[in-house]
């Protein structure tokens, strides 16, 4: 009897050891982010207002000037409202060189439209707002190529969903408790603390990209900024106060595509 007693004592604690190691042995899930745009985002056009406005022909106080570069002779200015009392609903932009203006009134700008002529491929670089209410900003990036005997004009576009799924092929996470850890492929990028707690448990798919999308043009390169929500099992609304701002190098490729790389968090300024 009592050799069975100490057979029975030690098979509990090999079960005991063995529940142990394999709590301690186990990994959260990696899994890779979800995005949020389910199709390429429509370009949409200006209204007719904004056309009629732009046939005039006329830069006056209703435009906003975003690029002076006096040195290569380019300049760009986006319509901000048709008159005192209609706005421009954020469409309309006229693009200058060499004293030859071309108006791209499709082209919508948004409130916080940035331009840059980059001389190395003789093009202006532009990046106009795509979705933007509540908590949303996603922008859109063009190339605008120049003619001498003819309308300047759109040679390239990255569409929010094409940024969107590349860098869901770019990032993942984990969840360990209440925090999330972000990696680049094997590379931790960042672990930060959830401290939403009123909105249940993290939703089976719980990190998300394609709300907020945003560019920085650094004289002859591009980045890519992009913060991560996350979502709960209460409400559909993607939560980003505790989550960082990812940052990519964008490189264009000559047939239109683009690739990243030297992917990291934005270190905050404070």
């Amino acid at each position: 009897m009592k050799q069975a007693r100490l057979l029975c004592i030690a098979a509990l604690m090999v079960l005991f050891g063995a529940v142990v190691v394999s709590c301690k042995g186990k990994k959260a899930e990696v899994k890779p982010v979800k995005g949020v745009l389910e199709e390429p985002v429509r370009e949409g056009s200006a209204p007719d207002v904004v056309n009629a406005t732009l046939d005039r022909h006329v830069i006056d106080q209703n435009f906003e000037m975003i690029l002076n570069d006096t040195t290569n002779n380019v300049h760009v200015w986006s319509l901000v409202s048709c008159d005192s009392a209609t706005s421009s609903e954020g469409f309309g932009l006229v693009v200058a060189k060499d004293g030859r203006a071309t108006i791209l009134a499709d082209i919508r700008h948004g409130n916080t439209p940035a331009a840059r002529y980059n001389a190395a491929t003789g093009e202006l670089w532009f990046t106009g707002v795509s979705i933007e209410g509540t908590g949303v900003h996603t922008e859109r990036f063009y190339r605008i190529g120049f003619k001498d005997d003819g309308p300047h004009f759109v040679a390239g576009t990255i569409d929010p969903y094409e940024m969107q799924q590349a860098l869901c092929d770019e990032l993942k996470y984990s969840i360990n408790g209440e925090n999330i850890t972000l990696y680049n492929g094997e590379k931790e990028l960042a672990t930060v603390t959830n401290t939403v707690k009123d909105m249940g448990d993290f939703y089976e798919d719980a990190v998300w990209v394609g709300e907020q999308i945003s560019y920085d043009i650094n004289g002859d390169q591009l980045f890519v900024n992009a913060t991560p929500g996350v979502s709960f099992e209460t409400g559909k609304v993607l939560h980003y106060d505790d989550m960082p701002t990812i940052t990519a190098r964008v490189t264009l490729n000559n047939d239109g595509s683009f690739t990243l790389s030297d992917i990291s968090v934005v270190q905050s300024s404070n």
